[in-house]
């Protein structure tokens, strides 16, 4: 995700580009709440796909190569931890059908 901002000093934009999300962020969140986010992380992901590709058959460069990295970083640690929570989980039927779920995202 982008923000622009205009800097303090000059009137030319500037961008800040956001970090991925960490495991011990992601561990406080329900599984709705990870499961609503993987949705917008696979959109985001999308988007910045469709875009590279897009500006590639322009010959021109992608800027800020590093988002889809950074979207890529956040969807494998959500798996992460859906599946640790999956393996936490004492009902082996419930385990299971979760990491059904999760090898589908």
């Amino acid at each position: 995700m982008q923000i622009t901002r205009k800097s303090f000093w000059t009137s030319t934009p500037w961008s800040c580009i956001g970090r991925s999300w960490k495991a011990s962020e992601l561990r406080l969140k329900s599984w709705d709440d990870l499961q609503k986010l993987w949705y917008v992380l696979l959109k985001e992901k999308n988007m910045l796909m469709s875009q590279r590709q897009m500006l590639n058959s322009e010959n021109m460069r992608f800027p800020n190569p590093e988002r889809i990295s950074k979207v890529k970083k956040s969807m494998c640690r959500i798996k992460h931890v859906l599946t640790e929570r999956a393996i936490v989980d004492p009902d082996p039927r419930r385990t299971a059908e979760m990491k059904r779920m999760i090898n589908t995202l």
